[in-house]
């Protein structure tokens, strides 16, 4: 009986420890008083951006950088997002981070990027500001940038491709396997309307022959030729395609052009045309049609 006491009683005694914890003695409510604390962003960056002289490859050529700043540490992360808030650019010029402001912390910082898009669009504006994601308030807080000189890619990039493995079959003596890469094919160069040679195009032995090109208005004609051909004492006719990439970053205009029957393995010299190029409105819209 005294071990059944004994029990109640401390179970008692945790329900008064219980409520003692949780609840204000006097009042039975809780004697937690929170209230929402307010996070303040600011940015000493820029505010005119220049598109043509952002670096595609370093995201860091041009970036906002916003910090945001509480008035005294909290015992939970804030988060808040960097987002658009106004402004005539789209989600396609920037790319917004995030700010964590630590536990028992009074700060953080983080960056908005401003992407090259190659687009035609004129000058745009791009009003920044922040989301909180939890029970934090955000002071009022706008940074405009205005992101002017658009950068348009007047270059295309042209690729000639004709790696691939040929198994030649002799009599009495066992296959032998040769790789087509070992072949040299440059690209020359020519007026489309005149015929005129206007030199080598791509010519560096290697496979595939790759470079990315500006062109003046007008049109031209790709046309590939044979440089030398270590398999072609075999006497194989097996054909060796060809096959033509092109790409104008930015813009709605990639594909390929496969060119076969031109050359086989046993040739030793020749040219073969491949494509029209067809340049216009300075160097910014290009057309590649089969020859």
């Amino acid at each position: 009986m005294n071990k059944i006491f004994k029990n109640i009683g401390l179970l008692a005694l945790t329900g008064i420890l219980v409520t003692a914890c949780n609840e204000d003695d006097n009042t039975n409510e809780s004697i937690i008083d929170y209230s929402t604390a307010t996070i303040t962003l600011s940015s000493s960056s820029a505010t005119s951006i220049d598109e043509s002289a952002i670096d595609a490859d370093d995201e860091s050529t041009y970036q906002i950088e916003v910090v945001a700043t509480l008035a005294e540490t909290q015992p939970v992360n804030a988060v808040i997002d960097l987002v658009q808030v106004g402004g005539s650019a789209d989600s396609a010029d920037f790319e917004g981070h995030t700010i964590t402001i630590p536990a028992g912390s009074t700060t953080g910082s983080a960056t908005v990027d401003i992407l090259q898009t190659g687009d035609i669009e004129g000058d745009e504006t791009l009003v920044i500001g922040g989301s909180s994601r939890a029970n934090f308030n955000i002071a009022a807080f706008e940074h405009t940038v205005t992101i002017t000189n658009d950068y348009i890619n007047t270059f295309i990039d042209l690729d000639l491709d004709w790696d691939g493995q040929v198994t030649i079959e002799e009599e009495d003596v066992s296959s032998t396997t040769v790789e087509l890469c070992a072949i040299d094919f440059d690209v020359v160069l020519f007026d489309a309307a005149t015929f005129a040679n206007l030199g080598y195009l791509m010519a560096t032995a290697s496979c595939p022959e790759s470079d990315s090109y500006f062109f003046g208005d007008g049109e031209y004609l790709l046309i590939a030729e044979l440089y030398d051909n270590p398999h072609a004492g075999f006497g194989d006719t097996t054909d060796v395609p060809l096959t033509l990439n092109f790409n104008h970053e930015y813009f709605d205009n990639s594909g390929s052009i496969v060119v076969t029957g031109a050359f086989d393995l046993s040739a030793t010299s020749g040219q073969a045309p491949i494509a029209y190029l067809t340049v216009s409105n300075g160097g910014q819209t290009y057309e590649v049609t089969p020859y």
